[in-house]
Parts: structure tokens; C-alpha cells; sequence
């Protein structure tokens, strides 16, 4: 803002009249529009009908006889129905004051009268209108019944206007501006300053004779509308502004990009911004989309305002409780840049200076004067830290150079004495040697919502019982769920409940009595959550019971003045806003809750059965909903009572026995960016509450699911799906490929995804490959190339690889996590069904975090069943790197003699090297050894070895030579090298070349099926050159096949 901008400014704060309190009087009016929300029968139908001519033959007389003459001591009370239609007139001014003074020769102002919202005290105004209107109540219920009331003929045709199309257009409103944002103090101070901005822009151009249609964000047309329900007041001002009343027009509703309202906003935008020097888009005032379709029409009515704690007495789960807030940011200038860095080839990173649950690596951002386009960033991210925002200089030849960089903290924006925004000049550190004088500033603005409770997301993984039968014998099908165990994962494997079911006979009868138990893992306190009872389910400790429903809903679980219906597919808050195309909503179920507060129903819960992920907005709810949806899984996973259309039923389980380990064959990611708003992967569209798109038409950034299948290919072609270049979370994709040979699949972040790439986690990746008669084909999960750090960081980046081979040798395949994966990663399944010589390693990859040590549950079950081969290997347990009692892997060998197997450690071994395991199917005189090879650092091993071939051949899995300094300590070269070979074969896994950083490590496979007569063939595995400093702490996750 330069002098002349401020003054201009301080102009518009000083000029324009405001003859209200409209700060105080928006807050009265959030509140009325939330009550009349609670009465949607008052937005159309027959009760509509009725409220009108209510409004026109009864509130309108008695109001013109109380402002001659006032007719109650104190205010008088308007009943609800009538004020919602006197609202909808007013916001018409011109015809409200023509209808006025048509009737009653004068403008009726709202001075001395009470909204029925306001005041418990209706006792005189009651008297009076029962007294003018005996046959009509003062209250207007949905249960009222219809009377025929005496009209006033003259009232009612003197109003010609169309009340229940105005009623129509404001029935929305609520919807945009009933967020928690909307009713801060401290926003509605600065809504009502760029409410007389606006009307300051509309002056200046009726000044010049300039006929424009300008737009007000939704903070500015709250402020709007409060004006004018004060209608002398509004009259008076805007006389005294404009020499007029100022007409609202809102019929336009088409936001389609070139329409009337689309080029109004733009260009309201443009001129805003360059008369007054600060930003017109901002952080919780921009549109919200269409409302939610409702999941009924007919409310719920209780006795009592407010019902009985819906999870009473229910043990604390010890979940860390996350704030977010919604972000704006944009860079409008940069200055004093040295003379020799062209300021085209400027753009700014941002990032935080600490993790964030909802942002990993920042992102890019133009410099709106560069690029003379009006682009920014709207994101989430936790109120704590630092925004650090780096200048970087784009370079032909090189890799783009850091200029300085200057922090932020988010305590400026969103603490209790911040304004929400601010736009200022700040001063970059120079780095290298960039530096100036006076230093390069950039001119920054930024604003933020109020800080709202994140909800919680977890994952749920079923621990199986394993059986040395099922291993042995692979037709054994034994049903073992009775005797399994779900853990509910939050926060990258964080476990917080595991719950079960137990079944026990009934003495002295043949009934079965089952329960349902749940373990606290933070003071193993067991604690009984349901029983069956009655053929349903009852959830103890609490007043709930679960039951069949008829309106359309799935489930019915009743409460004390509270209700929770289970409906199929995503509803209310959680539905997709742009378009009926997503096959996740059949997958889906929604818990949504009616009280009094929300007598149409406020979405609570999410469970998605095909991920196994459940979504909780409320504390309250939480272990409910946990309890609920492990009874939905568990009787749809049955094949018998199917929730969607039943209540949960009994049904017959055996138990399980012989348990030797456990095996967790189930796991998904909690993604971090289920809370984010995201992008329709189906039809590009944008959605989320309060989603702010960077710039408008089609500059706007947004992040989300934005994965597509891709099925294609018959020679050398190379397919990438998912997000495209510069896309945010969730960037996982499906990849399927049905192809015959050379064809290559990238699965995740195309090339260039930012760092946005792995704020969400689930980077992880479905891949089925089934080949034919080919070789040398590869596929990889995870990001593509290019991308920026922080691809994994959270948990549940476990692949499912399925591959059905005829008739070919040495096919690989690798699951476990991506790089960064956090503790309790692994649990992966892989199973084969080939002839010779398939190797199969699931676990973590190297870089996994503490949880993986320690016992941590890293094993993953392997399974392969083969015809007449040699040579199988089944793997378990954590990669490299992993932490002490790790280990316990599982030998299973079919040879004939003189074989030796050893599992752990190898000789010279540092601490926590071990897990390695060693597994051999040939005839005389092998000698295998896992674990780390000879000179290995501490925690470097996990190596395996597999041979079959017929003499004196040794290997050792580990480091191998040729490590680059980053393979020491903990660099974690889980590699796994398969030779199926004569002679003269040497395999290295472990860190790749120099371009590895530290701590780099490698979930990799390596398989080397060669011919007779090839000789001389190495194979390394490690991080790819140029992956970024993210890649390390766990790279790999991917499968190499030679």
C-alpha cells in the first residue's frame, strides 16, 4: 500500500457512513439464520405458503401500529416464521421501501423489536397478537396444524414482489457464512472495513459515470446485508453516500467463467486491489460451493434442547488433539533483487519450519507482479511454527539457486491478538553470496481462519492368528477370525485401540454368549464395549443401541434426545461437491447425527470399507464410531449380514488355533489430507469447505485425490498416472497392466510433483501385472521421479503386489514402505503363483523408523505356492536398519542335504543388524550367511541371500562394496539379491552411487534370471541419482526385475 493507496484507505474508513453497529448486529443475524436453518420447512412448501401471508396480514399491521405507537412495554417480539420473510424483503431495499410506503406511507424500520432468537420474554407480545389474530399462533411449527385464516386482501396485493423466489436465493446464505470464522469478532472488525472499501469503489465509479457490476466476498456481503435490515438507517447512508438507495441484486447465481457474475468478481478484484493496495481474497470469506444434499426432509424432534452425552463414561483414548487453520498466501512483489538475477526466473518455496500433520514440503508460489497474474495458495496447516518462504532463481544450466529466505510465524496470523491477515514488506537473509544492500523484501499477504479441531483419521488393521498348518499345508482354510485381533491405527502408526470378538458358551445351555472387547494400547485397560444380545448388537456404557431403520438410512443407533442413522455412500460434509461420478461413495458409509441443534442431520463419522478407514469429526463419537464400524466390517466381511441393507446379525465364526505368530496382512495409511479440501480426480473440479483456490479461472491450484487407472500398453510404452505436475496430496493412483512385454508403469507423482507429493501419505499403490511370455518388466509404486522430499512420512505405505506368471523365471516383486515410513510400517502381503525360481520380500524398507524395532510387529506373512520348482524364498521380518529384536524371521526349507541356514545377524555385525534370513534349496556343501556383510556399520544389515545353483557359490547380503559414504550407520541396505545362475555371477544391494544422501536406504529386490553363456552381469540397488534430500530414511519400495 503506497501513500496515495492509504489514503484512499483511510478515506473509505472515515467517508462512508455506517449509521449501525453492524459487527454486533451480524452476530444477531448468524444467529437467526441458524435458526431458521433449523426450520428448512420455512425455505419452500406449503408452510412457506403459510409464512407469507403471515408476514403480509399479520406482522406487517401489527409492526406499523407499533412504530406510531408503541403497543408492549420494551420491544416487540416478531415471531421466527415472520422475521425470515421481513428478512427476505429487506434485502431488496428499493422494493421493500416502495412496498412500504405503498401500504403504510413510511419506511418500517426494525427499531424496538426483538428477535424471537434474542429473548425468552414473549409473554406481552404473544398477548397482543393473540388478541388481533385469535385464530392464528404466534409460533409457527413444522406439527402446526393449517387454518384458515381471515386476509387482509389489502396487505397482501399491495406487496407484489416475489417473496418466495427472494426466499429461494437467500436459503443458501446461511450455508457460506455459518462457519466459526464468520462469527470471530476480530473478522467481522475487518469485514465491516472492506464493506466501506467496496461501497467507496461503488462512489468512485458512479463519480466518474462508470455503470459496473461489482461482487462482494461473503464477508463484505454479510456486512451487506446487516446494513440493510436496518432499513431507514440504509436509506439515510446511502442518500448521504450516493445520492440513491443502493440496489442488492442477487439474482445472478451462474458462476460459470465469462458470465455476469464471474467477470463482475474478477474485475471487482483488480479494482479493489489496485485502489486500496491489499488483497480482495481472503481466507474464510470465499465461496463454499453448493450446499450438501440433504439426507432428508422431514426433521427430527426432540423434547429437549440438548441430549444426554452420547459416549458417557467412555474411556479417554489418549488421541492428540490437531488444530488446523485454512491459509491464504500470496506474493505480490519482490524488491531490491541483485542486477544480474533476472526477476522473470523468481518464484518462491514455502514450507513450514517443523512437521505439520497437513503440509510436508511447502510448495511454489509465482510472484503475482512477475507473472501479472493474481495467483496464490490456499492450504491447511497446523496454527504452530514458522512459515519460512525461500527466494529461489530459476537457472538455464543449473539447479535453481537460493537467494535468501525470510520465516514467519503463523502466531502473527492466527493468535489471540492477530487480525486473521496482514499484508507487509519483509526482509529476506541473504544467502550464499546474494547479498544486498538494502536486502531483497518481498511484499507478503496472508490470512488464515480461526483455528478449528482437525478430524481424526485411523486405519484398521487386522492381526490374524498364524498357524504352522496354514504355512505348511496351503489348502488348509481353517477360519481363524475368531481369534484375530484389529488394531485402530492414527497418526503414521500410532496404535491406539486393537478390539476383538469372543465367543463362550452359555452354562448349562447350548447359546453362545459373544462380546465385543477392546484393549487401550496406552494402559492395556480392557474394556468391554458391546454385546449381542436379542439377535442385535447393544453398546454398553452407553445409552446406545443399534437397529434396523425404514427411511432410507442403513442403521439406527438411538440415544437420550439423540439419534445417529448410518447412511450409504458419502453424505453432508463429507460429500463430493463436483460431480456423482466417484466409485468410493459405494464403498463408503456415513455416520450422521440429529439432535435439536441439527434436527436435518450433521455428518459425524465416515467409514470406508474398501480402504478400511474411518473419519471422526467428534470426541464424543469417537470410540462409537470405532465400535461400530469393526461390527459393520466384521459382518460384511462374513458374507452374510450386510450392513448396507440389515442391522449387524450373529453369525458363526470358528475359533482359531495353533497360534505361532502373528501376521498383520491388512494396512492403509491415516492420510493426512482426508481433512483437506481435494480435487475430483474424475472431473478436475475443486471441493472442500471453505476451499481457496490460488487465483481465479485457471490459475487455481488445488490438491487432492486427483488419481486415474491407466490400462494400456502391448510394446515400450510408459504410462504415468496420477497427479500431474505440481499436484498436492493423496497422490496415489491405480495402475493396472495388462501388456505383453517392455512396458513400463509409474504409479504416483508424475515427474516434477512438488513436495505437496507426500503431505498425505498413501503414496502407496495398487500394481497387477499379468504377463504372458515377456521379460524385463518393471513396475514401481511410490513417486515418480522428481519428486520432492517428504514422498512418504507417514504409515500404511505398504503395497499389495499380485503377480501371476506362466511360464517365466525370475520375476520380483517388492512391498513394504516408501521412504520415511514412521514405526509399525510394514504389513504386506505378497503372494506368488509361479514355477521357479520367484523371490517375494515384504516388510519395511530400509529407513523405517524406531517403531520397526523393538519387536514392533514388522513381520509380513509371505506365501508362495509352486509346482515343481527349486529355490523358494519367503521372507519376513523388518529391513535394514531395524532396531534390536526386529528379527524372527521364519525358515522353511524343502532340500535334500547338508544344508545350513542362519537368520540374524551375520559375523561383525553391529547393534540391531539382525533379521536377516537365509534360505536355501539345493544339494551339497552351500554355505549362506545373513545379515551384514564383512565391515559393516551398526544397523546396516538385514541382508538375504538366496542361491540355487549347484557349487561352491557364496554370498553375503548386506553393505555391499562400493557403498558411497552415505551407506554408513543405519543406512539400512535391505537389499535381496536371487541369482538362478551358473558361475561368475556378483550382486551388490545396497546404496546406489554418490548421489544417495546419508541415511538413504533401500527396500529393494533384485532378481537375476540369466541364460547359459551369459556372464559378467551386476545388478545394484540403491536411490536413483537425483532423488531429492527427502528420499532418504527409506527409498525404496520399489522392484527391479533383470
Amino acid at each position: 500500500m503506497d501513500g496515495e493507496q492509504a489514503a484512499r484507505w483511510a478515506a473509505a474508513q472515515e467517508g462512508v457512513p455506517v449509521g449501525a453497529d453492524l459487527v454486533a448486529a451480524a452476530l444477531r443475524q448468524l444467529e437467526f439464520l441458524a435458526a431458521v436453518d433449523r426450520r428448512r420447512w420455512l425455505y419452500e412448501g406449503p408452510l412457506l405458503d403459510r409464512a407469507i401471508r403471515r408476514y403480509k396480514s399479520c406482522w406487517l399491521p401489527l409492526l406499523a401500529k407499533h412504530t406510531q405507537a408503541p403497543v408492549v412495554d420494551g420491544p416487540l417480539v416478531v415471531p421466527l416464521d415472520c422475521e425470515w420473510i421481513w428478512h427476505c424483503h429487506r434485502l431488496n431495499p428499493v422494493q421493500y421501501i416502495r412496498d412500504c410506503k405503498k401500504l403504510y406511507a413510511r419506511i418500517l424500520n426494525n427499531d424496538n423489536v426483538e428477535s424471537s432468537t434474542r429473548t425468552k420474554s414473549k409473554i406481552e407480545s404473544e398477548k397482543v397478537w393473540n388478541e388481533l389474530y385469535p385464530e392464528e399462533p404466534f409460533e409457527l411449527e413444522y406439527t402446526s396444524s393449517e387454518t384458515t385464516m381471515d386476509v387482509d386482501a389489502g396487505a397482501t396485493e399491495g406487496i407484489s414482489y416475489d417473496l418466495v423466489s427472494a426466499v429461494k436465493r437467500q436459503s443458501s446464505f446461511y450455508y457460506q457464512v455459518g462457519t466459526p470464522t464468520m462469527h470471530d469478532k476480530r473478522f467481522l472488525v475487518e469485514a465491516l472495513a472492506r464493506y466501506k472499501g467496496f461501497l467507496y469503489l461503488i462512489k468512485m465509479n458512479q463519480e466518474k459515470g462508470l455503470q459496473r457490476f461489482r461482487v462482494p466476498t461473503y464477508d463484505v456481503d454479510l456486512m451487506w446485508h446487516t446494513h440493510q435490515l436496518h432499513p431507514v438507517t440504509y436509506c439515510k447512508d446511502m442518500l448521504k453516500l450516493l445520492g440513491k438507495v443502493l440496489e442488492h441484486d442477487d439474482t445472478d447465481a451462474d458462476r460459470s467463467e465469462g458470465k455476469k457474475l464471474d467477470v463482475g468478481f474478477t474485475e471487482t478484484t483488480e479494482q479493489f486491489e489496485s485502489t486500496f493496495g491489499v488483497r480482495y481474497w481472503k481466507a474464510g470469506c470465499m465461496y463454499r460451493g453448493n450446499m450438501p444434499s440433504p439426507v432428508t426432509s422431514t426433521p427430527q424432534i426432540f423434547n429437549a434442547e440438548v441430549g444426554s452425552d452420547i459416549c458417557k463414561n467412555q474411556q479417554d483414548l489418549n488421541v492428540l488433539k490437531i488444530t488446523f487453520v485454512e491459509l491464504y498466501l500470496q506474493i505480490v512483489d519482490i524488491k531490491n533483487l541483485p542486477p544480474a538475477v533476472p526477476k522473470e526466473n523468481v518464484y518462491v518455496r514455502f514450507a513450514k519450519n517443523q512437521s505439520d500433520m497437513f503440509i510436508s514440503d511447502g510448495g511454489r508460489l509465482d510472484i503475482s507482479t512477475v507473472t501479472g497474474k493474481n495467483t496464490g495458495a490456499g492450504l491447511q496447516c497446523e496454527p504452530t511454527g514458522e512459515l519460512i518462504l525461500t527466494v529461489m532463481v530459476d537457472q538455464a544450466s543449473k539447479k535453481p539457486e537460493p537467494i535468501g529466505k525470510v520465516s514467519i510465524p503463523l502466531q502473527d496470523l492466527t493468535g489471540p491478538d492477530s487480525k486473521l491477515a496482514f499484508e507487509r514488506w519483509a526482509e529476506l537473509k541473504a544467502h550464499g553470496g546474494h547479498a544486498t544492500s538494502p536486502p531483497v523484501s518481498l511484499r507478503v499477504a496472508a490470512s488464515a481462519t480461526v483455528p478449528s479441531s482437525a478430524q481424526k483419521v485411523f486405519s484398521m488393521v487386522r492381526t490374524e492368528p498364524f498357524s504352522l498348518k496354514s504355512c505348511l499345508l496351503p489348502h488348509y482354510n481353517k477360519d481363524q477370525k475368531m481369534g484375530s485381533w484389529t488394531r485402530f491405527i492414527y497418526d503414521c502408526g500410532t496404535e491406539v485401540i486393537r478390539l476383538q470378538i469372543r465367543e463362550h458358551k452359555v452354562k448349562k445351555t447350548t447359546a453362545c454368549h459373544r462380546e465385543l472387547v477392546g484393549v487401550l494400547k496406552s494402559t492395556k485397560q480392557q474394556l468391554q464395549l458391546a454385546e449381542f444380545k436379542e439377535n442385535k448388537w447393544t453398546l454398553k456404557k452407553s445409552k446406545l443401541s443399534i437397529s434396523d431403520s425404514t427411511d432410507g438410512s442403513t442403521l439406527e443407533v438411538k440415544g437420550d434426545n439423540q439419534l445417529i442413522k448410518l447412511y450409504g455412500g458419502r453424505k453432508l460434509e463429507y460429500e463430493r461437491k463436483c460431480c456423482k461420478c466417484h466409485s468410493e461413495d459405494a464403498s463408503a458409509v456415513t455416520a450422521v447425527k440429529f439432535t435439536a441443534e441439527h434436527p436435518y442431520g450433521k455428518a459425524v463419522a465416515l467409514l470406508d470399507t474398501e480402504s478400511q478407514l474411518i473419519m471422526v469429526n467428534e470426541d464424543d463419537f469417537l470410540l462409537p464410531w470405532i465400535t461400530i464400524s469393526f461390527l459393520f466390517m466384521d459382518a460384511d466381511s462374513k458374507g452374510g449380514a450386510n450392513l448396507v441393507t440389515s442391522a449387524v446379525v450373529q453369525k458363526a465364526a470358528v475359533s482359531g488355533s495353533d497360534t505361532a505368530m502373528v501376521s498383520e496382512t491388512e494396512t492403509l495409511g491415516a492420510r493426512r489430507a482426508a481433512v483437506a479440501p481435494a480435487q475430483c480426480g474424475t472431473c478436475s473440479t475443486a471441493f472442500g469447505d471453505d476451499k481457496i483456490m490460488a487465483g481465479c479461472k485457471a490459475d487455481h491450484a488445488s490438491s487432492g485425490v486427483c488419481g486415474e487407472a491407466v490400462a494400456s500398453g502391448k510394446n515400450g510404452d510408459a504410462e504415468s498416472a496420477g497427479c500431474g505436475s505440481g499436484c498436492g496430496a493423496k497422490c496415489g493412483p491405480i495402475v493396472v497392466d495388462d501388456s505383453k512385454d517392455d512396458n513400463v508403469k509409474s504409479g504416483g507423482c508424475g515427474s516434477g510433483c512438488g513436495g505437496g507429493c507426500g503431505s498425505a501419505g498413501a503414496c502407496g499403490t495398487l500394481f497387477k501385472a499379468s504377463t504372458m511370455a515377456g521379460e524385463g518388466q518393471t513396475k514401481s509404486g511410490g513417486c515418480g521421479s522428481g519428486c520432492g522430499g517428504g514422498c512418504g512420512g507417514e504409515g500404511g505405505c505398504g503395497l499389495l503386489l499380485n503377480s501371476n506368471a506362466k511360464g517365466d523365471q525370475g520375476q520380483a516383486k517388492s512391498a513394504g514402505c516408501g521412504s520415511g515410513c514412521g514405526s509399525g510400517c510394514s504389513n504386506v502381503m505378497v503372494t506368488e503363483g509361479s514355477k521357479m525360481s520367484d523371490a517375494k520380500s515384504g516388510g519395511c524398507g530400509s529407513g523405517c523408523g524406531g517403531g520397526c524395532g523393538g519387536g514392533g510387529g514388522c513381520a509380513a506373512l509371505l506365501k508362495s505356492s509352486t509346482m515343481a520348482g527349486q529355490g523358494l524364498t519367503k521372507s519376513a521380518g523388518c529391513g535394514s536398519g531395524c532396531g534390536g529384536g526386529c528379527s524372527g524371521g521364519m525358515l522353511i526349507e524343502g532340500s535334500k542335504t547338508t544344508q545350513a541356514k542362519s537368520g540374524g545377524c551375520g559375523s561383525g555385525c553391529g547393534g540391531g543388524c539382525g533379521g536377516g534370513m537365509v534360505i536355501e534349496g539345493s544339494k551339497t556343501t552351500q554355505a549362506k550367511s545373513g545379515g551384514c556383510g564383512s565391515g559393516c556399520g551398526g544397523g546396516c544389515g538385514s541382508g538375504m541371500v538366496i542361491e540355487g545353483s549347484k557349487t561352491s557359490q557364496a554370498k553375503s547380503g548386506g553393505c555391499g562394496s562400493g557403498c558411497g559414504g552415505g551407506c554408513g550407520g543405519g543406512c539400512g541396505n535391505g537389499g535381496m539379491v536371487i541369482e538362478g545362475s551358473k558361475s561368475s555371477y556378483a550382486r551388490s544391494g545396497g546404496c546406489g552411487g554418490g548421489g544417495c544422501s546419508g541415511g538413504c536406504g533401500n527396500g529393494i529386490i533384485f532378481n537375476a534370471s540369466t541364460k547359459a553363456g551369459d556372464e559378467g552381469h551386476s545388478m545394484s540397488g540403491g536411490c536413483g541419482s537425483g532423488c531429492g534430500g527427502g528420499c532418504g530414511a527409506g527409498c525404496g519400495g520399489a522392484a527391479f526385475n533383470a
